[in-house]
């Protein structure tokens, strides 16, 4: 469970991250395809910072894919 220092990221943010647009990120979160750990506040959906982190090692390093 993340800690109330917990810093998280927006749609914006983490498509950015990504290198991906915000329409392609909501498109595949919608078909359930494997993408970061998020949470519903209101009615925003906001990406937990260490859990995006997690996620990207666990996923190869995206995060660090155009830098050969």
């Amino acid at each position: 469970m993340p800690t109330t220092n917990e810093k998280y990221l927006t749609y914006e943010q983490v498509a950015d991250l990504l290198c991906m647009s915000t329409g392609g990120l909501r498109n595949r979160m919608s078909r359930g395809e494997l993408m970061p750990p998020s949470v519903k506040v209101g009615r925003r959906r906001l990406f937990p910072q260490s859990e995006l982190h997690k996620w990207l090692a666990e996923q190869g390093g995206l995060l660090t894919q155009g830098s050969n």
